[in-house]
């Protein structure tokens, strides 16, 4: 099994519509392959989608990410953060990076430009959406 991470701005992506969604669907389909991973951060991260305007005019409400995070949350590993990476730029993203260190995760799945320059964090191995669904 590859254990993987989506970063969840990429996940506001997937809410919204569009190629990203079908990647994510495709990703879905291979759970027998594929364990996603998530943490309480990530979780919340997500949930504060419904709450800033430029989501809200996109049509996703409350009621749209509790949604998505039920159905994430039923087929996803929790995995409780310990570590404190402290890596790249953007604080905001050291928790992914400690997640990807925490759950041995395979992969980090991101557009940011940010966590994808460092490329590999540990043994885990920092990709596009695009790229993981053309590995798979």
């Amino acid at each position: 099994m590859l254990r993987i991470i989506i970063d969840p701005n990429l996940i506001a992506s997937v809410l919204i519509g569009g190629i990203t969604r079908d990647r994510f669907v495709t990703l879905t389909q291979r759970l027998d392959i594929l364990e996603f991973i998530y943490c309480d951060q990530l979780i919340q991260e997500i949930g504060a989608l419904s709450q800033k305007a430029y989501f809200q005019k996109k049509g996703i409400d409350d009621l749209t990410v509790k949604s998505f995070i039920a159905f994430y949350q039923e087929f996803a590993l929790k995995v409780m953060v310990t570590s404190q990476v402290k890596v790249g730029r953007d604080r905001n993203d050291h928790y992914l990076l400690s997640l990807s260190r925490d759950a041995r995760a395979d992969f980090l799945i991101t557009g940011d430009p940010d966590l994808l320059s460092l490329r590999k964090y540990s043994n885990t191995q920092i990709v596009t959406m695009k790229a993981i669904v053309e590995l798979l």
